[in-house]
């Protein structure tokens, strides 16, 4: 078995994105949340996102306020962000999903 060795796609605060070398797994930390991803999964997730409006899609919390409810993939585990949040979420997962892509070309040109 070959150990990971993550690229670092992402590093904000609270808010990181790796890919491992060998496997082609992505890792997503957004603040205590920690989640896996295969790489058409992770593909799914950045588009999907790309294409949601938040103040057609929100809905009202018990707080009174709007947030988006982002299913994750997992079955279990979805995310409630706010329009910031959201927002912030989505550019961090298209700068990303960039980074992954030059990175698979410089790979492809390089061989």
């Amino acid at each position: 078995m070959t150990p990971c060795k993550p690229l670092i796609l992402l590093d904000d605060t609270a808010f990181y994105i790796t890919q491992c070398q060998h496997c082609q797994r992505i890792g997503l930390i957004y603040h205590n949340l920690v989640l896996g991803f295969k790489q058409d999964e992770f593909i799914g997730l950045c588009q999907t996102l790309d294409t949601v409006n938040f103040e057609q899609s929100r809905v009202l919390l018990p707080d009174g306020q709007p947030y988006l409810i982002i299913k994750t993939g997992h079955p279990d585990i979805q995310l409630s962000l706010s329009e910031t949040e959201y927002m912030g979420f989505r550019a961090g997962l298209q700068q990303a999903l960039r980074r992954m892509n030059l990175h698979e070309l410089l790979r492809l040109q390089s061989n």
